[in-house]
């Protein structure tokens, strides 16, 4: 064999530089995907919240008992294709929106007696401590979610 052929490869260095480089740019993408997936939970929760809405005011309307239109006494009434082809599922707990308790559902949902109206409230902390709010704060103390949130949920 030739002594003067030269050997082909990476050396050490060389190799430390990549991964080197590769961790800064591991270092600098997860943090922004981190925050990225808060705010789609946070959008996701804001969303289902105005499909709820929305659909007990169809149920009013198709529920109209002569000239007065009611509400629904509980939310599971909505739980048919008719208003929801699929269940909303809140986002930080993974629980039915319509079925679970306030605390797992993230949103608190009255009646008034005889079902003339009814107050939406949302309850769900801020778990991610959205823009630097407190976490014992509700998603509505956080203004990039309490604008896309019907006004009514967060009074």
């Amino acid at each position: 064999m030739n002594k003067n052929k030269k050997r082909r490869g990476f050396t050490l260095v060389e190799l430390l530089v990549v991964l080197l480089i590769l961790g800064v740019l591991v270092g600098l993408a997860v943090p922004r995907y981190m925050e990225s997936q808060k705010a789609a939970r946070a959008r996701t929760f804001a969303a289902n919240v105005r499909q709820i809405t929305s659909a007990l005011e169809a149920y009013r309307i198709d529920n109209a008992l002569g000239q007065t239109a009611v509400y629904p006494d509980d939310l599971t009434k909505l739980k048919t294709d008719y208003y929801f082809t699929q269940e909303p599922i809140n986002p930080y707990t993974g629980v039915s929106m319509l079925t679970g308790t306030p605390g797992q559902s993230g949103i608190e949902y009255t009646v008034t007696t005889p079902s003339l109206t009814y107050t939406l409230k949302v309850v769900q902390t801020n778990i991610d401590a959205l823009e630097n709010v407190s976490t014992a704060s509700t998603l509505c103390a956080v203004p990039s979610v309490r604008v896309i949130l019907p006004t009514k949920a967060c009074d």
